[in-house]
């Protein structure tokens, strides 16, 4: 994250390309390449922050700590939407939320949720009431399509009018995203509702998307056990959200070479296919506030007790933000 990175001689690229593109700007102008670019190369500056953080060096860690926060300079003022820019600072006249001129496999719209390094941030920016009508209203118009917008390929500049992209990794997020805006229980419904339509069992539905190293996969084990981990585990003090398991209970085996707790389990009560809600949660016996836990209660050994019914607890996590 200093230094731009090369054409491999095998073929693509090894570091990130136009680095110093992106310093200088401190966005990634059309000229040079797609404006999603700038999210990634933010998130990759965080990420990097923590590590630099963990070995001591702080000064490095803060300069890329506040770099992070580039994402927001390509957040058009007014629309509140992720926006091309070219070097003068001119935002692109004709912007289409749907297309993905400037986009790499996805739109405007999808790629506008993709900040995981700073959620608090994103739905500060975004305005509250404004960021849950938009993921509310993608939801709802997703769900017919068991949230597989098929549009997304790598034809550019096509508009397509497709929200929740859940095959392409920048919308994966997405459900989870309700955990950070006051309405934990739409993450419970749609992580449920996505764990049930986009996988399948068959040859021609196992999955409708991307299956880049694992992580569509990947999500599917983690939300099935009700738990996702939204900034990558790149922080030190990682947090996991809790959404809404398919199993009734869940022991996880910690390697003692790494952790100190022996096993951490996750009891579901009430648990039905119906019963998608989470009414009351404990960790160790206590009454949780937040719909997250640390990832230090998990390495440590503990349990996870979830109370399901069939209608939103609103008043079940009165910490979700």
């Amino acid at each position: 994250m200093t230094v731009p990175g090369i054409e491999h001689p095998g073929g693509g690229s090894a570091g990130n390309p136009l680095l110093d593109i992106y310093i200088r700007y401190g966005y990634m102008p059309r000229e040079y390449g797609v404006v999603s670019k700038t999210l990634d190369y933010a998130y990759d500056d965080w990420c990097v922050s923590q590590l630099a953080y963990a070995i001591g060096c702080k000064k490095e860690a803060k300069q890329l700590e506040g770099r992070s926060q580039n994402y927001r300079n390509v957040f058009h003022p007014e629309t509140k939407y992720v926006t091309m820019r070219d070097t003068s600072g001119r935002w692109d006249s004709a912007f289409d939320r749907f297309s993905n001129a400037g986009f790499i496999e996805g739109n405007s719209w999808q790629y506008s949720w993709y900040v995981p390094h700073d959620i608090p941030g994103l739905v500060q920016l975004i305005g509250k009431e404004t960021f849950n009508r938009r993921l509310e209203e993608g939801f709802e118009k997703s769900e017919k399509h068991k949230f597989a917008a098929h549009m997304f390929d790598r034809t550019m500049g096509q508009s397509a009018e497709f929200y929740i992209n859940h095959g392409n990794e920048v919308n994966m997020c997405t459900p989870y995203l309700f955990n950070y805006s006051g309405k934990p229980w739409l993450a419970q419904k749609w992580s449920r509702a996505i764990l049930n339509t986009f996988y399948g069992d068959t040859p021609y539905h196992g999955w409708e998307g991307d299956e880049d190293e694992g992580q569509m996969s990947a999500w599917f084990v983690m939300s099935a056990i009700g738990i996702f981990e939204m900034d990558g585990g790149c922080s030190a003090h990682s947090k996991l959200d809790i959404g809404s398991p398919l199993f009734d209970e869940i022991t996880i085996h910690l390697n003692p070479t790494y952790y100190k707790g022996k096993t951490f389990t996750i009891e579901v009560k009430n648990n039905t296919p119906q019963n998608v809600y989470v009414q009351r949660a404990y960790l160790n016996g206590k009454r949780l506030v937040s719909p997250r836990i640390p990832f230090d209660a998990v390495k440590n050994g503990g349990k996870l007790v979830l109370e399901m019914g069939t209608t939103p607890a609103y008043e079940c996590f009165p910490n979700a933000e």
